[in-house]
């Protein structure tokens, strides 16, 4: 159900922490006095019996349902019973490294089974089920699985389609269930600690005026998957799923009838962090993009929908207008994948990646206040932060100071309307897990405790991130500015 490969995930991403950074990143996410409940062990044993176990299944072997599979290792009261795919070729070796590598949370062995539909008719033991599929799956397996009384865990992008996702919300009305869509930054403490904390509580940045969003990647990161020998589907059970041959099986993410292109399968990542951390969808938005390098031509692969696309979105706050850009590359890898928030009183860096933590101060601005304390918001970096090459150290000579001839000395003069160097500071609260292991866990809790409140990304949260993504194929075709209504995030 999943054709993506089988990724072996870094071993850094499962070790645990080392005494000292386990000391700082406890500490700090105290800071909310409860704002972390999702992503800490201790609410387990507060709010849930410590002997409820959530039988759990998995559908779609592919790597994001691995990924989910070894960010799970160390979230309480999961016991994976069964996983599915149509696929052999990836549902074997997961069900095997599940009983393996997941072995903690494994009672006896896990079973196969072919379909979703095999696997909710013969498992009837199970209590959650993690959609891991190619988008187009998401909309009508998420809604046999609610359907069948299980609380649901669906990767994003909720679907390729606006229609698609609204049923998606429509299921999880009619039938009660939880329901969390895979927003991973919604549970994760860095990001909480950025929204709850440092934007909203302490207001640092002041009125924030812009913000900026990227993830960028290298053409070597989207070459054709082959086939493996002897490893095909049966024509049938591949037209049961709506797939014309192998090609396209392997490769869905090309195809518009299977996925939303890299703005969704990228950007939906970081512009639903647009609305999240504003708490309201945007006024308008204008894209730009198409099929620039993915064209068919030259032995490179053809994509249906844009490769490389950039849009500005309007927020109409209460304290001023917010423009938001955003850009998803496939092109180049450069600088990788980050937001950014920039206020008037100073900006922020943020990412999965650590390589961005940062925030700035603007000049006059003394922060100092939340940096002290047992549970800081912000630190004062280990090192300092170096913005310029010529600031490095290096072994060369350096240029002798200019003259004090009159014209020599004006070139060596700073530009007056540059800005005054900014002072840097670390966000405080750090993550030592996998990225998607605290959004597992907050599902988990709340399938234990029956509360969909519990969830950070509920299924209408999600959807109106959707249609905010989305829309911009709208925006593209017309070449205009689209305005949002409220109806487009109605259901």
């Amino acid at each position: 159900m999943n054709s993506e490969p089988i990724s072996t995930p870094s071993p850094s991403l499962n070790r645990f922490m080392d005494r000292r950074s386990f000391l700082r990143t406890s500490v700090q996410t105290g800071a909310a006095a409860g704002l972390f409940l999702s992503t800490s062990k201790n609410a387990i044993a507060r709010e849930t019996s410590p002997d409820k176990v959530m039988k759990c299944a998995l559908v779609g072997c592919g790597a994001q349902g691995n990924r989910l599979r070894v960010s799970s290792k160390d979230v309480p009261g999961i016991q994976w019973v069964a996983v599915a795919d149509i696929w052999d070729f990836a549902r074997t070796p997961t069900a095997r490294r599940t009983a393996y590598e997941n072995k903690h949370q494994v009672d006896g062995a896990v079973a196969e089974y072919t379909t979703i539909e095999e696997l909710l008719d013969k498992q009837k033991d199970i209590d959650c089920v993690f959609i891991a599929t190619p988008d187009f799956l998401h909309a009508p397996f998420s809604r046999m699985a609610l359907e069948a009384g299980k609380a649901v865990y669906s990767e994003k992008m909720m679907s390729n389609t606006i229609e698609g996702a609204k049923d998606m919300v429509k299921a999880g009305q009619e039938t009660g269930q939880i329901f969390q869509i895979g927003h991973q930054r919604h549970s994760n403490p860095r990001y909480l600690n950025l929204r709850e904390n440092v934007i909203k509580k302490a207001q640092m940045m002041g009125r924030i005026t812009h913000c900026y969003g990227q993830w960028n990647r290298g053409v070597a990161a989207s070459q054709p998957l082959g086939v493996p020998k002897g490893q095909e589907i049966s024509p049938d059970l591949l037209a049961k799923y709506g797939y014309n041959n192998m090609e396209e099986f392997l490769n869905w993410r090309w195809y518009a009838k299977y996925g939303g292109g890299p703005i969704s399968d990228l950007g939906a990542h970081q512009i639903d962090i647009f609305n999240w951390m504003f708490e309201q969808e945007p006024e308008t938005l204008f894209a730009t993009g198409g099929v620039d390098y993915y064209d068919g031509k030259e032995g490179r692969a053809k994509f249906e929908l844009p490769d490389n696309v950039m849009c500005i979105y309007e927020y109409k706050r209460p304290e001023g207008m917010t423009r938001a850009y955003y850009q998803v590359l496939t092109t180049t890898g450069s600088q990788g994948y980050y937001e950014k928030f920039m206020g008037i009183n100073g900006s922020v860096a943020i990412s999965e990646s650590p390589t961005y933590n940062q925030m700035y101060a603007e000049p006059g601005q003394d922060w100092s206040k939340w940096s002290e304390g047992p549970n800081p918001f912000i630190l004062k970096p280990a090192e300092s932060v170096i913005n310029k090459f010529w600031e490095q150290e290096r072994d060369w000579k350096k240029p002798s100071p200019p003259s004090y001839n009159v014209s020599e000395l004006a070139k060596a003069i700073a530009d007056v309307r540059e800005s005054k160097p900014l002072a840097p500071w670390d966000l405080a609260v750090a993550l030592e897990r996998p990225p998607h292991a605290p959004h597992v866990q907050n599902f988990i809790e709340a399938a234990r405790m029956k509360k969909p409140e519990h969830l950070t990304c509920p299924v209408d949260m999600a959807y109106r991130a959707c249609v905010t993504v989305l829309k911009a194929y709208d925006s593209i075709a017309s070449g205009q500015k689209y305005h949002f209504t409220k109806e487009d995030f109605a259901v």
